[in-house]
């Protein structure tokens, strides 16, 4: 199984770029969401996609190392730590979710993203803060879905 990513809006409309939603990862060796935590680990989703697509990409960028995602203005977080063999283990609080190449992981996070993007962007005004952040961190992230390798 490669990893698959999930996002979504809780809140009721009107919406806004800082409405609640949540996040849930699921991969080859287990899964972690959001949703039904104690405490609520709900978060600012719009800005937290922004982060794990900002987060990721200084990853692969870099080429190995980790990275820390922190949702915003929640508890609810994954480790990312890349091998230069360019593998990259995703890691809930509780243990590793998924390891996976660096092109599953980001065709992973992009098709979540744009799914979520093409849905809910519509909805906000075009001046909305949370809605030109994630599209600044989708335009920043293009260039890793096409890149060879």
């Amino acid at each position: 199984m490669e990893a698959e990513f999930a996002f979504s809006v809780d809140d009721l409309p009107p919406p806004s770029g800082f409405d609640l939603g949540h996040m849930a990862v699921t991969g080859n060796l287990g899964s972690y969401s959001s949703r039904g935590r104690t405490p609520d680990q709900a978060m600012m989703i719009y800005v937290s996609v922004s982060l794990l697509l900002d987060g990721l990409r200084s990853l692969v960028e870099a080429g190995r190392g980790g990275r820390v995602f922190g949702a915003a203005d929640s508890s609810f977080s994954l480790k990312f730590s890349l091998t230069k063999d360019g593998t990259i283990t995703t890691r809930a609080p509780g243990g590793p979710v998924d390891r996976s190449g660096v092109r599953a992981v980001v065709t992973a996070v992009w098709a979540a993203a744009r799914e979520f993007a093409d849905v809910q962007l519509p909805l906000l005004p075009a001046d909305d803060a949370g809605r030109q952040d994630l599209e600044m961190s989708l335009a920043a992230f293009a260039p890793l879905v096409t890149r060879p390798g």
